[in-house]
């Protein structure tokens, strides 16, 4: 009989490890952004990161030719005007594409 509460309080120990450490889904947000432009030559793609989604700020997150993050004020009018130019150009791709 001890052998198996021994072995439930085991499993229970198991499950509440695995529960902190394999079901923590941590979010790479950013925590500030910057009001620095990016130059749209080094941009090839971006995300929007909303508070809504488990992040502490909104952004627009640029994902830059070399794999960096930079995240910028989503309301900024050169971030909405990026973030257009990528939209057409990634449009455009697609046509290309489809065709």
């Amino acid at each position: 009989m001890q052998q198996l509460h021994l072995l439930c309080l085991s499993l229970l120990v198991l499950g509440c490890i695995l529960h902190v450490h394999g079901g923590n889904n941590v979010l790479d947000c950013c925590l500030r952004t910057s009001e620095t432009p990016i130059p749209w030559r080094i941009v090839r793609d971006y995300q929007l990161q909303l508070v809504q989604d488990g992040c502490d700020i909104p952004a627009a997150v640029f994902i830059t030719t070399k794999g960096k993050r930079l995240c910028a004020p989503l309301q900024a009018p050169w971030v909405v005007h990026l973030r257009e130019k990528l939209d057409a150009s990634s449009a455009r791709k697609a046509k290309l594409h489809s065709k």
